[in-house]
């Protein structure tokens, strides 16, 4: 449905029909500065055939692969888009891991070729996943752009030329961070581990590796999955008492500390609008903003910190 939604407010948006309220002449004055859908056609050809190129000559990932990586890219990226748009949360970690789940359908590894599928297994994985949090992280910059009426075509040129100085920039200092297998290990990033530990999985046997009890936890939640947007469609009169489906898988696939975090904040928002209503409308988001931000700053500050305090005592 997510997907369907998505297509259908495309076309909408090229129907060419009059406007027919305030919302929708706002919207035909704001198709004259966003991005022509051509621009994306255009642009469409010679990044898929950059991303073949790569895959096929950098990791030995056959081409009709390295197309269902492409394509299966511009799927999970509507996906993640929405669930930005909707929950502010992009979920790039399960959408990885659709992408490892298909791969090993696709792909399955032979007895000798076992390496050469956990390598499959993760870079189509990794484009899936990147592709799906770049489209995101463009559409949460576009609405800031929005909100303080910058010109959409315009950010986004600034977005594509950024690009390559990030690609200069980026690379190089990837490998001056982590020039080795131990160097990157010595980091122990938990979702990285995650990642390795899927592939690792499917690349070794498959799901028939996986206790039986994560089986039925996984075909309870497929029905989970399916029944909660069933019974939105058709039971309107207790929507008000069904859980968001977006949000509960996200709350499946999430950190518990982001989830309890999540439910705080909702709580103490509740509480500041039924006790003062006046000061919560205007208030609430950007004291919300202010408390994430502040917490970000304050980590990378003391990592800054902690990394030079560490320099110091080295010498």
């Amino acid at each position: 449905r997510t997907i369907g939604r998505a297509f259908r407010l495309r076309r909408r948006r090229t129907a060419g029909s009059a406007p027919a309220s305030a919302d929708d002449e706002l919207n035909a004055k704001m198709q004259q500065v966003e991005v022509p859908v051509r621009w994306l056609v255009y642009g469409m050809i010679p990044i898929t055939i950059a991303m073949l190129a790569v895959q096929y000559f950098a990791f030995h990932i056959s081409i009709w692969l390295g197309l269902v990586a492409v394509v299966m890219s511009f799927v999970v990226s509507l996906v993640a888009c929405r669930s930005t748009g909707e929950t502010d949360t992009t979920p790039t970690g399960a959408m990885g891991k659709i992408m490892q789940l298909l791969f090993a359908v696709l792909s399955p590894p032979a007895a000798s070729s076992t390496y050469v599928s956990l390598e499959h297994n993760l870079m189509a994985a990794g484009a899936a996943a990147n592709a799906a949090s770049s489209s995101a992280d463009l559409l949460t910059d576009l609405k800031s752009g929005y909100l303080l009426g910058a010109n959409p075509r315009r950010q986004f040129i600034a977005q594509f030329i950024g690009i390559f100085f990030g690609v200069v920039a980026v690379v190089p200092a990837w490998y001056l961070m982590v020039p080795t297998k131990e160097a990157l290990e010595a980091f122990n990033p938990p979702a990285t581990n995650m990642w390795r530990a899927v592939a690792e999985l499917l690349a070794g046997g498959g799901l028939s590796q996986l206790p039986h009890s994560a089986r039925l936890a996984i075909v309870f939640g497929a029905f989970v999955g399916v029944g909660v947007p069933l019974l939105h469609r058709f039971l309107p009169r207790f929507q008000a008492w069904l859980p968001s489906a977006m949000g509960l898988g996200l709350a499946w696939i999430m950190p518990y500390a982001n989830a309890q975090s999540f439910a705080i904040g909702a709580v103490i928002a509740w509480l500041w609008m039924k006790l003062h209503k006046s000061t919560a409308k205007p208030y609430a988001i950007p004291a919300a903003a202010g408390l994430i931000a502040g917490e970000s700053l304050i980590k990378a500050l003391i990592a800054m910190l902690a990394t030079g305090l560490g320099l110091l005592s080295a010498h």
